[in-house]
């Protein structure tokens, strides 16, 4: 046992008007992972001061999560279990959470009377104050280094040192204390005094009156300006004496003769969680819902034999069988119970000065309380919430060779990209078969640039996993398959990712994943055999290659019209580093693709989607079947969210490409030798023009008449010209009669009296224009024949 140092000597009378807070500016607590020395202002602010008078209204507060319960982890007469739940006497200091650095002050003048290393509370300083009279000492633990001596003569607010974390504390806090004329400090219950374990202290407060004698609450002390050291006879050790202990006991065991489940009384419920809470089988909160235990249930259940999985009919109901088994083993705690505490009751000394103290303790309600470990839950989820943890192999993408050894990079922004260069809340850890992997760090806290690597060796051929935690929370799971080097390794399998519906005639890139016969992505291996990708009907796909330094690129760039097929072989060398990306354009409604071994012509995978129709091109509106006809014969194009957006005017590039894929068209189809001439040579015009058309520019009436005229009719076979336009001219009206006649005109108002040659041409009146055109190029050729 510790005891008190030298006689102190002599110093000024103290004037109560020096009395301070240890700490004069903390850091926010989103920003408390972080060195102080670092930290911006923006990360800093005055100690927030906390109420004593009423603790148990910031239990109210957002549930018992919020800034005071956070920063003020665990209160003067709390367990370490809650933090809060004060008059419990596992906790006769306070801790206050703030960055690792930060000042700490003494609280008031007079003489250090400890200053060293303690295996328990780290560096410590004990200084002893006389304040109204009266002596008192405060302590200060858990610090980085002691910036004063022994019998050094202090003022307030001078330097003591700085906030750190010690092996045995939950990451960083200062530790701050005030007892009274105690035969050691800082003070802790003296066993022979009061010789109960500490859950006993914890849990069923035996020693509450010996907290109380002997030491104050530090936040009280100051919020209330010395004055509670009124209620206090500091001259003489206060012993608290036992007479006897009040042993928990559950009054109503009816609630052993219910069943009870989810949406049952509410009251009901809450026995069932205390019941369980006592037999050590349940951690939580008590509450009114059952789900917050029914997997504890379900644990219990199993254990005892009750039922042998999850999915046994009764799993997590308090049942007849389950209340019977758990009835015994609660019978049997509180027998246990009683039995530990008569046996340690002991007869002490009585003090003439014992328990005439006058203060006291208000109590919380411990069954709203969320615990320290559901706390440290909560700030991990909130981290994860504007922060984005980004994990990329440097080189190997996951498959490594056995025996050799490869970098993780792991990255982490908050949500508008900026680097993370703070400390991790309750560490980040890296799990996995150490028979299999080396991990170097084990665990991370601090991120210079927002970034880290972390170093794999690998072992032995196996297929395994790498779980990312963030204090308990598992926050990523990295599938990693090691092999042997020379292996040729084929294919078993594949997935194709991709929407599960999809607009007619709309382009997308989509992505297959090659696999092992586990199941296991075949990431970075040149696995054998060749494949092919075949869509069904008229739909057609083009896979897209290029080096996995600019995957992003090749993803987002686009295939030529050319390179479309309806079924293509490839190999591993085909894949950018192991994945097929490919674009398709579904220009029927029958969807399906299929990815096959031209081994033994093997399905590897298949696809079917849901094909609809463009948004806006309903069947009652005009030129809707015109621009479907067109869409499925794979001539319009751009189909943007579902939509054809079939109003907008047209650009120059989009009368290119639709002229170029109407040419495409037409190559496909029979005609004779001389206009087969005639197409190839408009093809090769239109993609020497195309690059020169503008992407924004609309196009008139009249401009795609000359378009269309100059590129798309091959023939000059004259129709029977029945309409008569007041606003074009001879030669406007000769191109014309290529295409329209009293059938064919605008379905607008003036469509049998004006074409309006200046008006910019929509997107389906040209669909409608282009439908036309290569109808009478098809009529042309027949005649013709």
């Amino acid at each position: 046992m510790l005891t008190i140092i030298n006689p102190l000597p002599a110093l000024a009378a103290y004037k109560s008007d020096d009395v301070v807070y240890p700490l004069k500016e903390i850091s926010k607590l989103e920003c408390r992972f972080t060195n102080y020395k670092d930290l911006w202002s923006n990360c800093k602010e005055k100690l927030p001061v906390l109420k004593t008078k009423d603790y148990s209204k910031y239990i109210k507060q957002n549930w018992g999560y919020n800034k005071y319960t956070r920063l003020y982890t665990v209160l003067w007469g709390a367990s370490y279990k809650y933090g809060w739940d004060v008059w419990y006497g596992g906790h006769i200091w306070t801790d206050i959470a703030t960055a690792k650095w930060t000042p700490v002050y003494s609280m008031a003048k007079w003489i250090v009377v400890k200053s060293k290393f303690d295996k328990m509370l780290w560096n410590l300083v004990v200084v002893q104050h006389e304040i109204k009279g009266k002596k008192i000492w405060s302590s200060y633990a858990h610090m980085s280094k002691i910036h004063v001596k022994e019998g050094k003569k202090l003022k307030a607010w001078e330097l003591l040192w700085e906030v750190w974390s010690t092996w045995n504390s939950t990451w960083n806090h200062l530790h701050f204390q005030i007892d009274l004329n105690t035969p050691f400090h800082p003070y802790y219950y003296d066993y022979k005094k009061c010789p109960f374990s500490y859950y006993e202290i914890t849990e069923w407060w035996v020693c509450i009156n010996e907290l109380s004698n002997n030491t104050v609450d530090p936040l009280a002390f100051i919020e209330t300006k010395w004055k509670i050291l009124d209620n206090y006879d500091t001259n003489t050790f206060n012993y608290d004496i036992i007479k006897k202990v009040k042993v928990p006991k559950w009054e109503d065991f009816s609630i052993f003769n219910k069943t009870v489940y989810t949406w049952y009384a509410k009251a009901d419920i809450k026995k069932v969680q205390k019941i369980y809470r006592a037999i050590d089988s349940y951690k939580g909160l008590i509450t009114w819902n059952y789900e917050d235990i029914e997997k504890d249930i379900i644990k219990y259940q199993i254990k005892k034999g009750i039922i042998k999985n999850k999915n046994e009919h009764g799993a997590g109901r308090f049942g007849p069988k389950t209340r019977s088994v758990t009835k015994q083993d609660y019978i049997k705690y509180l027998n246990t119970w009683e039995t530990t505490v008569k046996e340690k009751t002991v007869k002490v000394f009585k003090s003439d000065k014992v328990n005439k103290n006058k203060n006291k303790i208000q109590k919380i309600d411990r069954e709203n309380i969320m615990s320290r470990e559901e706390i440290e839950k909560k700030e991990v989820e909130d981290f994860l919430k504007y922060h984005k943890l980004y994990f990329n192999f440097k080189t190997e993408w996951g498959n490594i060779e056995s025996g050799k050894t490869t970098v993780l990079n792991l990255k982490i922004t908050d949500r508008k990209g900026k680097k993370f260069k703070w400390s991790m809340p309750w560490g980040m850890t890296f799990e996995v078969s150490e028979t299999k992997i080396n991990v170097f760090p084990k665990k991370l806290f601090y991120f210079t640039d927002g970034q880290r690597d972390i170093k794999l060796t690998w072992k032995q051929e196996w297929n395994t996993t790498l779980y990312v935690k963030i204090g308990k929370q598992t926050v990523k799971s990295i599938p990693i398959k090691i092999f042997k080097a020379g292996k040729t390794i084929y294919p078993k399998s594949s997935k194709i990712i991709s929407p599960s519906k999809l607009t007619l005639w709309e382009k997308q890139t989509w992505i297959a994943i090659f696999k092992d016969e586990g199941w296991k992505n075949l990431i970075n291996l040149e696995y054998g055999s060749t494949f092919k990708i075949k869509a069904s009907d008229d739909n057609k796909v083009c896979i897209k290659k290029g080096s996995i330094k600019n995957i992003k690129k090749i993803y987002k760039s686009n295939c030529k019209e050319s390179d479309y097929k309806n079924e293509i072989d490839f190999d591993y060398s085909d894949t950018v580093w192991w994945l097929l990306i490919y674009d398709y354009k579904a220009t029927s409604k029958n969807f399906k693709i299929k990815v096959t071994n031209n081994y033994n012509n093997e399905l590897l995978s298949e696809k079917k989607l849901v094909v609809k129709n463009p948004k806006g091109l309903d069947k009652k509106y005009a030129y809707t079947s015109e621009v479907m006809d067109m869409l499925e014969e794979w001539v319009v194009d751009w189909i943007k969210k579902g939509k054809f957006l079939e109003n907008r005017s047209l650009t120059q590039r989009d009368a290119f490409n639709w002229i170029e894929n109407a040419l495409l068209k037409m190559q496909d189809e029979s005609f004779d030798s001389e206009t087969e001439e005639k197409i190839k040579q408009s093809l090769s015009k239109v993609q020497k023009a195309k690059p020169y058309s503008s992407k924004t520019k609309s196009i008139t009436r009249s401009d795609f008449l000359d378009l269309n005229h100059t590129y798309l009719v091959m023939n000059d076979l004259i129709h029977n010209w029945t309409i008569e336009y007041r606003d074009i001219n001879d030669e406007t009206r000769k191109k014309l009669e290529k295409v329209f006649d009293k059938d064919t005109t605008w379905k607008d108002q003036f469509g049998h009296k004006y074409f309006r040659p200046d008006t910019k041409i929509t997107r389906w009146e040209w669909a409608f224009f282009l439908s036309h055109t290569m109808e009478k190029n098809d009529q042309a050729q027949v005649a013709m024949k």
